[in-house]
C-alpha cells in the first residue's frame, strides 16, 4: 500500500473523528452550551457515553441506532453527519494532496457542516461561527489554494495599489475582497428585498455567512454560491409548494442552500467557470 493511500485513509478516519465533535457543535451551539464540558451525554438519560460508544458510525451500527441505557432512539443525523465529514475530508485529501488547502479547506467544510444543520433544526446561522470563520478564512488565505484569489477584483485592487512585486499580499487581499464581497451583495439583496416586499426576506446570518464563505473562496466563488444556492432553493421551494408542504410565506433556511453550494462551488467552481466560457 502507498504512502499516498495510507494517508487517505487515515485522514479520512480523522474526517470521521472530527464529525462526531461537529455533532456535539450542531446540538449544544444553538443551546449555548459548552461543547468542551461535559463530555459526551445521552440527551434523553444523562448518561456518560463510553468511549466505546461513540466510535463513528461504528458505534450507532453496533447499538442499533439506540443508547446503551434507556434504550433511546439515536437520530440517523449523527452518524450521516460523521460520514458527511469523513467524505470532505477524503475530497479535501484528493484534490490538494498532502498540501495546506487540504487542511483549510476541511476546516472551511466542517464549519459549513455545523452551519448547515444549525439552520436546518433551528433557522439560525450563530455569529459564534460565521464571524471567527471569516477571521480564519482572511488569517489562513495565504494558505488556500492560490487560483482562489486570482480574479479580475484582486488583480485590478492590487494594480492600484503598486503592489504587483509582493506576492503575498495577493492571498489575503483577495480574501478580504471576497468577504466584501460575498456579505455585501447578499445583504444588497436582502435590502432591496425588504424595500419591494416590506418585510425581512433573508437574515444577518445569511449575510455573515456569505463573508466567510467569500474570505475562504474568494469573490468568484462566492458569487456562485450566491447564485447556485439561490436557484436551489428556489427548485425546494416550488417542489414543496406543488407537493402542498409550503406555500408562498413559508420561511425556508437558506442557509442550509448556501452551505450546499459553497461545497460544490469550492470542488466544481472553476471546473463549471471554465466549461461555461470555454462555450462561449
Amino acid at each position: 500500500m502507498s504512502i499516498d493511500t495510507l494517508w487517505l485513509i487515515f485522514y479520512t478516519l480523522f474526517g470521521l473523528i472530527i464529525g462526531s465533535f461537529l455533532n456535539v457543535c450542531i446540538y449544544r451551539i444553538p443551546l449555548k452550551k459548552s461543547i468542551v464540558r461535559p463530555g459526551s451525554v445521552c440527551p434523553q438519560c444523562g448518561t456518560t457515553i463510553k468511549p466505546y460508544d461513540n466510535i463513528p458510525v461504528v458505534s450507532w451500527l453496533v447499538l442499533r441506532g439506540k443508547c446503551r441505557f434507556c434504550k433511546t432512539p439515536i437520530s440517523i443525523q449523527y452518524p450521516f453527519v460523521e460520514l458527511l465529514t469523513g467524505l470532505a475530508f477524503f475530497a479535501s485529501a484528493r484534490v490538494w494532496d498532502f498540501n495546506p488547502p487540504t487542511l483549510v479547506n476541511s476546516l472551511f467544510l466542517a464549519v459549513i457542516i455545523v452551519l448547515v444543520f444549525t439552520d436546518y433544526h433551528h433557522q439560525i446561522l450563530p455569529n459564534v461561527l460565521t464571524i471567527p470563520g471569516t477571521v480564519a478564512g482572511i488569517l489562513l488565505s495565504h494558505f488556500q489554494a492560490f487560483p482562489v484569489y486570482l480574479g479580475v477584483l484582486e488583480v485590478k485592487a492590487v494594480s492600484l495599489m503598486g503592489l504587483e512585486g509582493i506576492p503575498l499580499v495577493w492571498p489575503w487581499l483577495g480574501s478580504v475582497i471576497g468577504a466584501l464581497f460575498g456579505g455585501g451583495l447578499l445583504y444588497l439583496v436582502a435590502f432591496i428585498y425588504k424595500r419591494l416586499r416590506r418585510r425581512d426576506g433573508l437574515g444577518l446570518g445569511d449575510v455573515k455567512m456569505m463573508m466567510m464563505v467569500g474570505a475562504f473562496l474568494g469573490y468568484r466563488l462566492a458569487l456562485l454560491t450566491i447564485f447556485a444556492g439561490a436557484l436551489l432553493g428556489f427548485i425546494v421551494g416550488v417542489s414543496m409548494q406543488l407537493m402542498g408542504k409550503a406555500n408562498m410565506q413559508t420561511r425556508l433556511a437558506f442557509g442550509v442552500f448556501l452551505g450546499i453550494a459553497a461545497a460544490a462551488a469550492l470542488f466544481w467552481g472553476f471546473p463549471f467557470f471554465d466549461w461555461y466560457l470555454g462555450g462561449q
